[in-house]
C-alpha cells in the first residue's frame, strides 16, 4: 500500500493584498485586524494557503513580500519621519513668499502630473532586481483574491482590478466591516465616499464571496446590493472580530491623567457617527448632582469635527472633571479601563464594536446604544440606550451611581466574560475558503 503524499500543495491559495497596511504609518481597526488575521491565517494547517502580497507598478502584477516586509506586516513600527517628495522639499530653504508660490506650483495640476512622472521614473530607476522571483506572473490553480485590508485606497482600482483576475482564472472575495458611507453620507467627505462606494460596487459585481464581520454588516451589504439592482444571493460569511489583549493589572495604580473619583470611560475617535456630544450633554446634567462624576474620552482627532473638537477643547471642566486625552498609549489605557466606573459607547453607529468588547473584558460595566451592531458586541453583558436619547442614557448612569448593589453586581457577574480572539475569526474565514 502507498503512504499518501503529506507533502502535496494545498488544494487552493489565497492571495491577501496588504499594500496599504504596509504603507501606513499608523494602526487603526483595518491595519491591525489585517496583521492579527494573517497571522494566524498563514500558521492554519488545512487545505488552503494564504499568501500576503502587493501590488508592483513597475512589474505589473502582484509580487510576494521582502524579507523586511515580513517584518513590517508581523510587528508595526512607526517610522521617524513622514516620507516627503524632492519638490516638496526643494522649496523648505526658500523665502517664504517664494515658498508658497513653489507649494502652489506643487499642487496645481500640471505639477501633480510632473510630481507622478518623477516618482515614477524614480520607482523605475530604483526597481529592486529581487521582484523579479517575486512577481506572481502564473496564478496557481484554483487562487483566490481576497480583499481583507482598508484596499479602497489601493491602485489599480478594484473595478480594473476584479476583472483583471478574473481574466487569469482567479476568483474574488472582499471582507464586509461595514457599508457607512454609502448609508450615511453626512458622516463622510467627498472623497470617502466616492472611494468607498465604486470599491464596494466594483466587488458586488465581480466577487464571488463576501465575508462579513457582524450579522449587521451582512444585513447592510444585502441591502445595498438590492439598491444597487443586483439579482441573485450573495454568498455571505459572518465571522467574529477578535479582541485578543490581558485584561488590566488589578494592581495598576490610578492615571495621572485621569480625575479622582468615579468617571465615565468612552474610547473612539472623534468622528461625526461616533456621537461624543450626547455623552457630553449627558454629562453636563448630571455633574451638578454627582460632584465626583467625571467624563474622560480617549481618541484621536478624527474628520469633519472641528466644531466638536473646539467645544471639547473649551468645556468648562476641560482638564479637570471633563478630559480629553487624544494619544494614549496601551499602558496608559489599561490604567483608565482599571479605574473606570462605567465605559460608554454612544456611537450612532457601529459595524463591529471593539471597543465594548475592550471595555467588558476589562471588568467595567459598559453602557452601549443600540446602534448598528454594537448589541451583537456586547450581548446580555452590556446595557443599551437609543443614540438619540439622551434621557435614556441619564438613567442608565444614574442607576449605577445610585444603586452600590446594582453597580456591583454588574461589575462581578464580568468575571465570567470571555471575549472573542483572533483564532476564533482566523478559524471563520477559513472555513469561508475550504474547497
Amino acid at each position: 500500500m502507498t503512504s499518501p503524499d503529506t507533502t502535496a500543495p494545498p488544494a487552493r491559495t489565497v492571495f491577501v493584498e496588504v499594500s496599504n497596511t504596509l504603507d501606513v504609518d499608523y494602526v487603526t481597526g483595518f491595519q491591525r485586524h489585517t496583521r492579527e488575521l494573517l497571522a494566524r491565517l498563514t500558521k492554519l494547517d488545512g487545505p488552503v494557503r494564504y499568501v500576503p502580497v502587493r501590488w508592483c507598478t513597475e512589474c505589473e502584477t502582484f509580487r510576494r513580500l521582502t524579507g523586511p516586509e515580513t517584518t513590517r506586516l508581523a510587528v508595526f513600527v512607526a517610522r521617524n519621519e513622514p516620507a516627503r517628495s524632492r519638490l516638496a522639499s526643494s522649496t523648505e530653504f526658500l523665502p517664504d513668499k517664494l515658498k508658497q508660490a513653489g507649494r502652489a506650483v506643487i499642487h496645481s495640476k500640471p505639477g501633480h502630473a510632473a510630481r507622478e512622472e518623477l516618482a515614477r521614473r524614480r520607482r523605475l530607476r530604483n526597481h529592486p532586481p529581487e521582484h523579479t522571483s517575486l512577481r506572481i506572473d502564473e496564478w496557481p490553480e484554483d487562487s483566490w483574491f481576497f480583499d481583507l485590508e482598508a484596499a479602497w485606497h489601493n491602485r489599480p482600482h478594484r473595478a480594473e482590478l476584479l476583472p483583471w483576475l478574473h481574466r487569469r482564472g482567479v476568483r474574488t472575495a472582499t471582507l464586509v466591516a461595514d457599508v457607512m458611507p454609502t448609508q450615511f453620507p453626512q458622516w463622510f467627505d467627498a472623497g470617502q465616499i466616492r472611494l468607498f462606494s465604486s470599491f464596494m460596487e466594483a466587488h458586488l459585481r465581480n466577487s464571488e464571496k463576501f465575508v462579513c464581520i457582524s450579522e449587521c454588516s451582512r444585513r447592510d451589504v444585502v441591502a445595498l446590493a438590492e439598491r444597487l439592482g443586483l439579482t441573485g444571493d450573495l454568498d455571505t460569511t459572518v465571522i467574529t472580530m477578535g479582541a485578543n489583549f490581558e485584561r488590566a493589572d488589578d494592581d495598576l495604580p490610578l492615571p495621572t491623567e485621569a480625575p479622582p473619583g468615579r468617571y465615565l470611560l468612552s474610547v473612539a475617535t472623534v468622528e461625526p457617527r461616533k456621537n461624543h456630544r450626547l455623552l457630553i450633554r449627558a454629562f453636563d446634567r448630571l455633574k451638578e448632582a454627582h460632584p465626583d462624576l467625571s467624563l474622560v474620552m480617549v481618541g484621536k482627532a478624527g474628520w469633519m469635527t472641528e466644531e466638536l473638537q473646539q467645544e471639547m477643547l473649551s468645556h468648562p471642566d476641560q482638564g479637570e472633571r471633563f478630559r480629553w486625552l487624544s494619544k494614549v498609549d496601551d499602558h496608559l489605557l489599561d490604567g483608565l479601563y482599571r479605574h473606570a466606573f462605567l465605559a460608554v459607547q454612544p456611537a450612532f453607529y457601529e459595524g463591529f464594536g471593539t471597543p465594548v468588547i475592550e471595555a467588558l473584558g476589562n471588568g467595567v460595566p459598559t453602557l452601549s446604544s443600540t446602534g448598528g451592531a454594537l448589541p451583537e458586541a456586547g450581548g446580555e453583558w452590556a446595557e443599551y440606550f437609543d443614540p438619540d436619547d439622551v434621557d435614556e442614557l441619564i438613567e442608565l448612569i444614574e442607576r449605577h451611581l445610585n444603586d452600590a448593589d446594582y453597580h456591583r453586581e454588574r461589575r462581578d457577574a464580568l468575571v465570567t466574560y470571555h471575549p472573542p480572539t483572533w483564532e476564533q475569526g482566523a478559524i471563520g474565514i477559513a472555513t469561508a475558503f475550504e474547497p
